[in-house]
């Protein structure tokens, strides 16, 4: 039986060979195809960040312009008003200015002025 048991190990053994075979190709395959996708992992990741950077870059790039519009508005806005502000001092200013002249032709003082608006309030009294 000793003998039997030896030589069905030694008919055995090519079938062996070629399951241990089949088996370290199947994990050497398997191992391979592991690398390539990590690979591939690493490569879509850095594609993934490059968009996701030039993304942000375009979308900051739109952010400045935008606020740029804004204070280029702004500054415009007050320059007007600024300017309105200014010509309506001045108009002011002239008709004083004519009002006063025209107080001084028509011979209106001070004194005239003040005289004239006592004698109103104690008729509206």
């Amino acid at each position: 039986m000793d003998e039997n048991f030896w030589i069905e190990m030694a008919k055995q053994v090519p079938s062996a060979i070629a399951v241990i075979g089949t088996v370290y190709l199947f994990l050497k395959a398997e191992d391979q195809r592991e690398v390539r996708r990590i690979a591939n992992a690493k490569e879509i990741g850095d594609v993934q960040r490059a968009h996701e950077l030039q993304m942000e870059s375009s979308r900051r790039g739109r952010e400045l312009e935008i606020n740029n519009l804004w204070a280029s508005t702004v500054k415009n806005m007050m320059e007007k008003q600024d300017a309105s502000n200014i010509s309506i001092v001045d108009a002011i200013a002239n008709m004083h200015k004519d009002l006063s002249e025209k107080y001084e032709m028509m011979g209106i003082t001070k004194d005239l002025y003040d005289a004239a608006k006592k004698i109103l309030k104690k008729d509206d009294r």
